[in-house]
Formats: structure tokens, sequence, C-alpha cells
């Protein structure tokens, strides 16, 4: 079975992140189940990266 690249999965609970409309590189969008959040870091392909909050 081929994986769905269309998809952003939350790396922190497996839960697939809504693709907004004119997504960006660049555009951080939160999990809406356990909020974590993941930058876009290109859009074709599809690559993104879990944001790590500094403390």
């Amino acid at each position: 079975m081929e994986e769905n690249t269309n998809k952003i999965i939350c790396p922190d609970c497996g839960t697939e992140i809504v693709r907004p409309e004119g997504m960006e590189i660049g555009d951080i969008l939160e999990c809406s189940n356990c909020g974590t959040e993941v930058e876009v870091m290109s859009i074709d392909p599809l690559k993104y990266r879990e944001l790590i909050e500094e403390k």
C-alpha cells in the first residue's frame, strides 16, 4: 500500500492535521487533538516538522 503524502500526521499523537486552503511554506499548523504544532517546510513534496518549544 502506498503512503498518502498529502496528509499531515501529528508526530505526537498520530492524528491527521487538516491542511488549510492556500497552505504555504512556513505556515504553522496545530493538531486539534493534542495541540502539537508543525511547520510546513515544503509543499511539493509535502514536508513538515514538529515545532519544539524552547524553555
